[in-house]
């Protein structure tokens, strides 16, 4: 991993993507964002200590931009395999790949927690 990326994405299952953190301290003028103890940081305007920045601002973004790429790509996965264990499930007509399908789907969005 280089330098680059570990500084575009510092943790790929924070809760807001770096990019929108990013965007909303460039928009509001707060300098210098980071990331400590899982929580973004950064000095607002006139500001000589760092502030975590504050969640409802960042609750306010649309959702579509709020999801890390890790996130939508685990969103995708959940949707695949739903939608592929439907179709077996009829052509079979069994409801253990609902079953299965169902627990994979519930792996994939525990994933997303970590």
């Amino acid at each position: 991993m280089d330098a680059q990326q570990s500084v575009k994405n510092p943790m790929p299952l924070l809760k807001y993507s770096y990019d929108v953190a990013l965007d909303w301290c460039d928009n509001h003028g707060w300098t210098d964002l980071f990331v400590e103890q899982y929580q973004y940081w950064a000095f607002p305007p006139g500001g000589v200590m760092p502030l975590p920045l504050p969640h409802q601002a960042l609750e306010s973004i649309d959702p579509a931009l709020r999801l890390t790429p890790r996130q939508s790509q685990l969103h995708g996965i959940a949707i695949g395999i739903g939608l592929a264990s439907t179709l077996f499930s009829y052509v079979f007509q069994s409801p253990l790949p609902l079953i299965m399908g169902f627990s994979l789907c519930t792996l994939a969005m525990a994933l997303q927690e970590q």
